[in-house]
């Protein structure tokens, strides 16, 4: 027969495990923090898994920074086309000029658009990358249309730019330190082919000139992701302290209420939820039975097979119990080899017949692990909640009396008066 649990509110004790659950797992420890180990020339983590973490901690703020700095860049690469006019006027060259100019500015601003829509293309660093070489190989479009004298301040200009990737524009380290080779090799060769009085020693000096803003700019982008990635890994590593201090509280709330062996409610959860369920069924109107079991000679069981028998046998009765309530029937554990059942919402005559199915059931189970010749057999009291009954140990001990009569009786049964 279905019993429906009641819809009041629960019969569960607060803060104590669901009845139908088993003993609390230990707890994991911590993974070991080699995970979190950070290469000093990628400025990354080694471990892809931790790496791809990260990316994902910092993708939508990210997205939205190198959105920003695409914008940026393209505006101000229009507003420095002024100069075009005072070096081209009014020509071929201008119209050229901005031709070039235009077509960047477009191409920032599709990246801008890209990265907001697939925020993981700004971790990646693909859209960041291919905007810093189409920038840097449209300024060296200046360098064969420029004037010898502007060629030398373009060399300058070319310095900051160079700090400017690293320290402006968001991108992975390593993918920045190729853009930089990439501008000084270029700037180099732009250099030796528009300007005939170079020689070895000038290009040197200019290549000595370039790398110092490339190395100053990788050892401080180079800071920053480190420092990033430090502060995530204490993120993850507080979150996990967390929730392993969460873990713990629960397995020590279960350890208060739970019996150790077979998961049933000790005598503080039990006897609380007695007394919530008494009163709710005083207030309500509702029936509320009780169910004590006594597993039949269980000396005799540790006696013969040993202790650890009678364990697995206490441990067997619990979980055929629990197959047979409901999740909020209170299940709890007396003491030894006698274990209580709460049935909110149950009348004397269902409680019989729920006495009845876990007598059967366990009359009829296999073999006991480590006794292949052992029958377990218990004699069960039911009795229902009385007008009299203003404590739970007023019913347990007409329960007992009710147990001790069974027992009398033959043993195996359930016995109601």
């Amino acid at each position: 027969m279905s019993r429906p649990c009641p819809p009041a509110k629960s019969s569960r004790p607060a803060n104590a495990p669901s009845q139908m659950a088993s003993v609390a797992e230990p707890l994991v420890p911590l993974e070991p923090s080699g995970r979190y180990r950070l290469s000093r020339w990628r400025a990354e983590f080694v471990e892809c898994d931790t790496e791809q973490r990260y990316r994902g901690h910092v993708e939508a703020s990210l997205a939205v920074y190198v959105s920003h700095a695409l914008v940026v860049w393209g505006v101000l690469w229009l507003f420095f086309g002024l100069s075009d006019y005072y070096q081209f006027g009014l020509s071929f060259m201008l119209g050229c000029a901005w031709a070039v100019r235009l077509t960047l500015f477009c191409a920032l601003l599709a990246g801008a658009i890209l990265v907001r829509r697939r925020p993981a293309l700004a971790t990646s660093g693909v859209v960041m990358t291919a905007a810093m070489l189409l920038g840097m190989t449209s300024f060296f479009g200046l360098y064969f249309v420029s004037p010898d004298e502007h060629i030398r301040w373009l060399a300058a200009v070319t310095m900051t730019l160079i700090i400017e990737l690293f320290v402006l524009l968001p991108n992975r380290v390593i993918y920045t330190v190729g853009v930089a080779v990439y501008a000084i090799v270029g700037t180099l060769v732009c250099v030796a082919i528009n300007i005939s009085e170079t020689t070895p020693l000038r290009m040197i000096i200019l290549a000595e000139l370039l790398l110092i803003p490339a190395i100053s700019g990788w050892f401080a982008a180079q800071r920053f992701e480190i420092t990033r990635r430090r502060e995530f890994m204490a993120l993850e590593q507080a979150e996990a302290e967390i929730e392993r201090r969460t873990a713990l509280e629960v397995q020590l709330q279960n350890q208060a209420l739970t019996d150790p062996l077979t998961g049933a409610c000790n005598r503080r959860a039990y006897a609380s939820a007695a007394q919530r369920e008494m009163a709710t069924a005083r207030a309500t109107g509702r029936p509320l039975s009780f169910v004590m079991l006594d597993l039949d000679h269980f000396k005799r069981v540790n006696d013969t097979h040993g202790h650890a028998v009678g364990d697995a046998a206490l441990v067997a009765t619990a979980e055929l119990c629990r197959d047979v309530l409901r999740s909020c029937d209170i299940f709890g554990r007396l003491g030894g080899e006698e274990f209580l059942i709460i049935l909110p919402d149950t009348d004397h005559a269902t409680a019989c017949g729920v006495a009845e199915t876990i007598r059967s059931r366990l009359a009829a189970s296999g073999r006991v692990n480590g006794a292949a010749d052992l029958r377990l057999t218990a004699t069960l009291a039911v009795t229902e909640l009385g007008p009299d009954d203003e404590h739970l140990d007023d019913v347990l001990r007409r329960a007992d009396a009710i147990l001790y009569r069974g027992k009398n009786a033959g043993r195996d049964r359930v016995q109601t008066a």
